[in-house]
């Protein structure tokens, strides 16, 4: 057991308040920088004296200092623990000084190894982070999540043929790790996307929660030409999150989907049922106004945000700004028109161009 004295130090201004217990005035601490640095020297005193081991901390500058000295292995792995606690709350600025101290005075240990080497890669610091998780690796070559941290790292430092090496490791000592299977899939996805499919599809059955697994597994579908299965999944991934960034990625292959799908049915490229619909569309706007035109559009919008079923002829929806029951596909012509009744010049999301031209003829000449 090394019980030599450990220095780390965070600049006071870099400290994120909202990792502070609930109850705190951040604004109170914002005004008055003796109490904030006086907060941070507490945050750090109170976590590492629970971990046992010798503790003191202190402001020089814009700096706080913090010295502690363990007692034991066990004080040695709490505070490894209390670095992860503050990776998994998104603290990157305040793990990082800890991990590169102990990563100082415990070199070899595999669990800082790993954190900060993970951590270093998603900073994107990735030459330290792939010599830290090398390390990890040839300390134990049996650690299937080292190989795939370090697959990733390689991913990110663009070296292809490294990170598919990693990547393959760690599948042969895990095969069952739904992360190394979504990494892996993705990455052979990229040059077939044939290959990639296998590996992708057990990931999204291992990783059900999981929104990239999903969305990995849908867009290598799509990519194979299964667009039906494609657009299943799609669904599924915005049911997990569906207000990310991926729920709208996945929306807009939706909708590329409903388009060609829409085109391939058309007789001569032009479905007059979407024609009809708009033109029904268009009068009834007129009958109503703009006011009430914009509400029924907006509304339509609104619930497109949580995933509007465009193939699914069964599935009903109704609206607070307009009587009646509707289809998805209904709906979306519907918001398409009012859209285009706002501004024709915008991105309504949908290709009815050809439809609503003809429509909009139709409704001139009436």
């Amino acid at each position: 057991m090394n019980n030599e004295p450990m220095m780390f130090e965070i600049k006071i201004d870099d400290f994120d308040f909202d990792i502070l217990p609930i109850g705190i005035d951040k604004n109170l601490l914002e005004e008055n920088p003796e109490l904030r640095a006086k907060a941070v020297v507490l945050f750090y005193e109170h976590h590492l004296e629970d971990l046992g081991g010798d503790t003191n901390a202190e402001t020089d500058g814009e700096f706080v200092k913090v010295y502690w000295t363990p007692k034991s292995k066990k004080d040695v792995d709490e505070a490894v623990e209390l670095a992860v606690d503050l990776l998994t709350k998104g603290a990157y600025g305040h793990a990082e000084p800890l991990l590169n101290t102990l990563n100082k005075i415990y070199p070899d240990r595999p669990d800082i190894l790993f954190n900060y080497g993970m951590m270093l890669s998603d900073q994107g610091k990735l030459d330290k982070s792939i010599d830290l998780l090398s390390k990890l690796t040839n300390i134990q070559p049996e650690n299937a999540n080292g190989w795939n941290a370090l697959g990733i790292a390689h991913i990110r430092n663009e070296e292809t043929d490294d990170a598919l090496k990693c990547l393959k490791q760690s599948h042969s000592l895990d095969p069952e790790n739904g992360h190394t299977l979504r990494n892996l899939g993705g990455l052979m996805a990229k040059e077939k996307p044939s290959e990639g499919l296998p590996y992708l599809g057990k990931a999204a059955q291992l990783l059900p929660e999981n929104q990239e697994a999903q969305f990995g597994y849908a867009l290598c579908l799509l990519e194979n030409g299964k667009a039906n299965e494609a657009d299943a999944v799609f669904i599924k991934a915005i049911e997990i999150a569906p207000y990310s960034k991926l729920s709208e990625l996945c929306r807009t292959h939706r909708t590329a989907i409903a388009q060609k799908t829409m085109r391939n049915d058309a007789l001569g490229g032009l479905r007059i049922d979407a024609v009809m619909y708009c033109l029904s569309a268009l009068e009834k706007f007129d009958e109503l106004g703009p006011e009430k035109a914009m509400a029924i559009t907006t509304e339509i919008a609104l619930l497109g945000r949580g995933g509007l079923n465009i193939n699914d002829t069964e599935r009903i929806y109704t609206l607070k700004s307009l009587n009646g029951e509707f289809t998805g596909l209904q709906l979306v012509r519907y918001m398409y028109v009012g859209i285009k009744k706002i501004d024709p010049n915008q991105n309504a999301g949908i290709d009815l161009d050809q439809e609503y031209k003809t429509a909009l003829d139709m409704f001139s000449r009436n």
